[in-house]
């Protein structure tokens, strides 16, 4: 069996993504061993533990997508702020008589 297939890795994630990440744990050793057991070789049963473990890793969770919302929220806020700077510049330009 491959060390680093089973082997634990440190990733080391900014503070700010933490919360936002899933806490889904999957032990791919234990599903090889039970694939393995139903009759697959140690190859395949390592394969498909670690194919399963990997489908969950691209996932949104509600946290991820609450966090999107508010940052959109956020920017749409700049977005309107600013529009509205512009379209009080440009009404007092037009109010002095520039635009004549």
């Amino acid at each position: 069996m491959p060390a680093s297939l089973f082997s634990a890795s440190v990733i080391h994630y900014p503070p700010d993504i933490l919360p936002l990440m899933a806490t889904a744990s999957f032990d791919t050793l234990q599903a090889a061993r039970d694939i393995e057991a139903a009759g697959l070789d140690r190859t395949q049963a390592e394969a498909i533990a670690q194919a399963i473990r990997r489908r969950g890793e691209d996932y949104a969770t509600k946290a991820d997508i609450a966090a999107l919302r508010a940052e959109n929220s956020t920017i749409e806020k700049a977005k309107n702020a600013v529009l509205l700077a512009i379209l009080a510049a440009v009404g007092i330009l037009a109010g002095i008589g520039l635009f004549a």
